[in-house]
């Protein structure tokens, strides 16, 4: 499994970001943190949380999906590929429960329950429902307390790209993201053509 960080803010939360990565219980993990170029060099603090971890300067500026498919260019050889934003810290066990998940239910794309940074106890996100007209819309209501109601494992339409688990066999056969998507709906078009 290769977590693939695309680096574009790199705000006061980078290295704790970096660091839930380098804390996951997965044994089988490497790290590569692309760099969008918009927010200085971010090799002395990639370095100075997961030395082992690969940078990748981006080929092609853009938004998140065509930073994201220097994954296409750059990874070879991994099952998984687990898309993160450099503002998301997965707690310890998570990596580990998106691959078991995945490969028992034999789903091509898995994402985790999003919480807030500074409140735990408040839902962010835990996928996404399209109705006929392709409206997305959030399966929590704004303001939501996590009181382990979102806990179960369900079918969703989309999961955001803050964190997405997706099999590599797939991400390369759909050609990665839409490059023309910029910040907003790369994730739910890539659902819709998985």
């Amino acid at each position: 499994m290769v977590a693939v960080v695309v680096a574009s803010e790199q705000g006061d939360w980078f290295e704790e970001a970096l660091a839930a990565l380098g804390h996951q219980d997965y044994p089988n993990q490497s790290v590569l943190v692309i760099d969008a170029g918009n927010a200085g060099d971010p090799a002395p603090r990639v370095a100075a949380v997961l030395p082992d971890a690969y940078l990748r300067r981006a080929s092609d500026a853009g938004g998140f999906a065509r930073l994201a498919n220097d994954a296409l260019e750059t990874v070879q050889g991994s099952a998984f590929l687990l898309f993160c934003h450099d503002d998301v810290a997965l707690a310890p066990n998570a990596v580990r429960l998106l691959v078991e998940e995945a490969l028992r239910s034999n789903a091509g794309i898995a994402g985790p329950k999003l919480v807030g940074w500074d409140d735990p106890t408040g839902l962010l996100d835990v996928g996404l429902s399209v109705d006929k007209t392709a409206a997305t819309r959030s399966l929590v209501d704004r303001g939501e307390i996590d009181q382990e109601q979102h806990d179960a494992v369900r079918d969703v339409f989309a999961v955001p790209t803050a964190a997405m688990l997706v099999r590599s066999d797939l991400f390369f056969a759909l050609g990665g993201f839409d490059p023309t998507m910029q910040d907003h709906g790369a994730d739910v078009d890539l659902c819709w053509r998985a």
